[in-house]
């Protein structure tokens, strides 16, 4: 173990965990002249006195930061302030009772500095860090609105706002742009996204002042969904709530296994024609209610597995689902809106609304999608070297092209 566990991290315990003191490198990165300009001064702080301190200052955004030196305490009193710039690391030290520490080296006009060990019971102040989080990031000249998971948000240029839907479950985003928003990217880093809620994920909520709902309405793709990190979530209520433009869905790669709620996952997607769900699991699932409700369009769930025996909550799971088909030909019975039909198409013997045949052509393509030849693509448009379990999109060699299911 080379760095301080969470429950010695001083910053973590403080300030929850988010938060962390500084490694050694993140404090040299801070300090690296190709990265900021450092200024030995005086600032007036909270008391109104002045303290003397370095001010940093970015050569890449012009943001600046003054930290001063607070110097350190022992048993006599506090020492050296206004002259030592001594702040704790989160990396341990020469032994289990020691930590690392970051220090200006002789006269600190100079801007030298090094690192060394010192004893936990040592008073020296901390500045705590914020670690990687989850955020998006609006370019209105391309429409584009991308989830990150990093410690970068400062130094994207577009409209950014953190998603926290654990802790500001019911805070309206999106408010000015979400209009514009045409497509969505999730950025790899979203990979180790820790979330454990992706709730209204693609939703902005309501705004309390204006009664509107910020809906993602003219977003048309998504990319990167294969980047979700979904092992850890157990909430995916309203993920896609109203993204009225969207058409079709490939959600193969999500791994469902913690999660208890589905509620409104769907709900008013109007365009919304086909989407893949095989790779569900259901298992912890408590609440399904809602799940697809009025997305009229919607015709094809791809889905191996039977959800009629579950006993999770399904009220109104398909109500206005009124194009929906299975691949034995059962079409949407409005007043089968429950659970009862979320399994693999029977036939007229087991009807049931989900598309479960393996290599069945499940729809042609739309014409201009028709310039695929003798290739295989998934629903996201990207080409693959060969098929893969779920919805797989094939040239024919006479320029036609079709989807299909495979198990």
């Amino acid at each position: 173990m080379t760095v301080l566990l969470p429950e010695d991290d001083a910053a973590t315990e403080n300030w929850g965990e988010g938060w962390s003191m500084p490694s050694e490198e993140q404090w040299r990165e801070l300090f690296r002249n190709e990265y900021t300009e450092k200024v030995w001064t005086q600032k007036s702080g909270k008391d109104g006195l002045l303290n003397y301190g370095y001010l940093i200052t970015s050569k890449l955004n012009g943001k600046s930061i003054f930290i001063p030196a607070a110097g350190h305490k022992e048993t006599s009193g506090l020492l050296n302030v206004d002259s030592e710039f001594r702040y704790w690391s989160n990396e341990l030290g020469y032994d289990s009772r020691g930590a690392r520490n970051f220090y200006n080296l002789d006269d600190p006009t100079l801007c030298s500095f090094g690192t060394s060990d010192c004893g936990r019971a040592t008073g020296l102040p901390v500045r705590p860090v914020v670690k990687s989080w989850v955020y998006t990031e609006f370019v209105e000249s391309t429409g584009t609105l991308t989830y990150y998971y990093d410690n970068k948000r400062e130094e994207r240029a577009g409209v950014t706002e953190p998603y926290d839907p654990v802790g500001n479950p019911d805070v309206a985003r999106f408010t000015g742009y979400f209009k514009k928003v045409v497509k969505a990217v999730v950025d790899p880093s979203m990979k180790d996204a820790p979330l454990t809620s992706m709730r209204s994920m693609f939703y902005g909520g309501m705004n309390p002042e204006t009664w509107v709902m910020q809906s993602l309405r003219n977003m048309t793709t998504i990319e990167g969904l294969e980047n979700l990190n979904t092992a850890t979530v157990t909430d995916m209520n309203s993920m896609f709530a109203m993204c009225e433009k969207l058409t079709t869905l490939d959600l193969s790669t999500f791994n469902t296994s913690n999660v208890t709620t589905f509620n409104g996952m769907f709900t008013s997607c109007d365009n919304l024609e086909l989407v893949d769900v095989t790779s569900f699991d259901i298992s912890k699932v408590t609440d399904m209610e809602m799940m697809f409700i009025s997305c009229p369009k919607l015709t094809t769930i791809c889905c191996f597995n039977d959800w009629s025996t579950s006993s999770a909550k399904s009220n109104y799971m398909f109500s206005g689902c009124k194009s929906l088909v299975g691949d034995k030909g059962t079409v949407f019975d409005g007043n089968v809106i429950d659970k009862t039909y979320a399994r693999p198409d029977g036939g007229t013997g087991a009807p049931g609304y989900f598309t479960s045949d393996t290599m069945t052509g499940i729809k042609e393509m739309k014409n201009e999608e028709r310039r695929i030849k003798n290739d295989i693509y998934n629903l996201s448009g990207q080409r693959l070297q060969k098929l893969q379990k779920g919805i797989n999109i094939i040239g024919d060699s006479n320029g036609t092209s079709k989807k299909v299911l495979i198990k």
